[in-house]
């Protein structure tokens, strides 16, 4: 062999080395970024899962409050209902183009 074939050889085997080197890092680098990607979900999950438990809790409560109470008609909702009714009565003019906000 000459000197240039054992450099050539040399150089070569350095190369394949480093590039495996490169390759096993890049696919730890992947597996860590997955199992971090991974752990992220199972924390979303498992807190929207408590965020609709207690959804779920508080609109029971809610609803046996609700049955528990009498309903009463405040004066708020009397008011809202008399407004309502007259509000139904008006009507549009058939030929009314709607208004639009100059800016």
């Amino acid at each position: 062999m000459t000197t240039s074939t054992r450099q050539r050889t040399t150089a070569r085997s350095r190369a394949e080395d480093e590039f495996l080197a490169a390759q096993k890092k890049n696919k730890k680098v992947l597996e860590d970024k997955e199992r971090a990607r991974d752990e992220k979900s199972q924390h979303v999950a498992k807190l929207k899962a408590q965020r609709l438990a207690k959804e779920a809790s508080d609109r029971e409560d809610a609803e046996r409050e609700a049955a528990a109470k009498p309903v009463k008609a405040t004066k708020a909702a009397k008011a809202t209902k008399a407004t309502k009714v007259i509000k139904a009565g008006k009507k549009k003019a058939a030929g009314a183009l709607p208004q639009f906000h100059r800016f």
